[in-house]
């Protein structure tokens, strides 16, 4: 697996960071740096709430996969594009916005065919959209070669000052909503790299082996000792086979995928994925939500971003952990619900 556009990335992180700060003064990026942040442990997973109040304005994908509104696109019942007008803001096909969001200080133009530009909105400083330039590509595709390369190149760029250990440097992580069950709120394809929570203050459980989790995951450490592209193949090679095992379980346990109109429901595997420089993590997925408490792949890390204390009332009523294990699969299916039955 090579990938040889990789290594001519230019991302300046410290020019990166001031052009997000530029964009969210102009208003264009919603991110609240001020924002509230609330730590909770539940059942010894903990859990960190950030009360992000632009994100009552962020859109939802319906159940039946059409395009949330507000956008400026309406998919046909075969995913199609219906209607679009004629503005450079959107690509064919696309219910992401561009204009205002691209990358300046960069070559937007990263990996194998896509772009990176701003999220609109955000919950982490700096939060990124990794989007294909295909616009008629799904969120509800499992990530292909190019698309895991260019996740994995992206990070490899950006994590740079932090692995070589340099005071103030940034941790990011990249991730992917697959399928309308995976908790996306766009149609486009898209995966997402931020930066991740200072350890001091909220640490990823997946950096710990000694977390009992149970809801199911499957997990691959990456070995630092191997050269870059070794990592990266290997990375790839068990997202592949992880994918395979998710849908293995969740045909097991008797899930039907939602699926867009005109989209057969067996050829969707709804999962988040999280990808760091040291491991990689798949869910798999059988509901975006429960009761108003909707979770994407930074939930199952415990990163819980909700709209108001009215949202994260709805996570804390229902149980957190318990919660998290519904919108997936247990890792002891008969166990867990004869729990809830009793």
């Amino acid at each position: 697996m090579v990938h040889p556009r990789h290594f001519h990335m230019e991302l300046d992180e410290h020019a990166l960071l001031e052009e997000f700060d530029e964009r969210v003064k102009e208003g264009v990026v919603i991110y609240e740096g001020d924002h509230q942040v609330l730590r909770e442990t539940y059942n010894g997973f903990p859990f960190e709430f950030r009360i992000l109040k632009g994100h009552a304005f962020k859109p939802e994908v319906s159940s039946s996969g059409s395009t949330p509104s507000g956008s400026s696109a309406t998919i046909s019942s075969n995913g199609s594009t219906a209607h679009r007008p004629k503005t450079p803001e959107y690509l064919p096909g696309s219910d992401i916005s561009l204009t205002g969001f691209e990358v300046r200080n960069s070559n937007a133009d990263v990996g194998l065919g896509h772009y990176m530009i701003f999220n609109k909105f955000c919950a982490a400083r700096p939060h990124y959209l990794l989007l294909t330039q295909n616009g008629h590509r799904r969120q509800h595709e499992s990530l292909n070669f190019d698309d895991f390369g260019t996740l994995w190149g992206v990070l490899s760029v950006l994590n740079k000052d932090w692995e070589a250990k340099k005071p103030g440097a940034r941790r990011y992580m990249g991730m992917f909503n697959c399928g309308i069950d995976s908790g996306c709120s766009r149609l486009h394809k898209h995966m997402q790299v931020l930066a991740v929570p200072d350890e001091a203050e909220f640490g990823l459980w997946p950096d710990s082996a000694s977390k009992c989790i149970p809801f199911k995951y499957y997990k691959h450490d990456i070995d630092g000792r191997l050269d870059e592209l070794s990592r990266e193949r290997e990375a790839w090679e068990r997202y592949f086979e992880f994918t395979a095992a998710a849908q293995e379980a969740l045909m097991k346990a008797g899930y039907i995928p939602n699926a867009p109109d005109g989209v057969d429901a067996t050829e969707i595997v709804p999962h988040n994925i999280i990808l760091t420089r040291e491991w990689l993590l798949v869910i798999p997925r059988t509901q975006a939500g429960m009761n108003g408490a909707d979770a994407n792949a930074a939930g199952y890390l415990g990163m819980v971003w909700v709209s108001d204390e009215g949202r994260m009332r709805k996570w804390t009523d229902q149980g957190p952990v318990e919660l998290l294990t519904r919108l997936g699969l247990p890792n002891d299916i008969q166990e867990f619900y004869g729990k809830q039955i009793d």
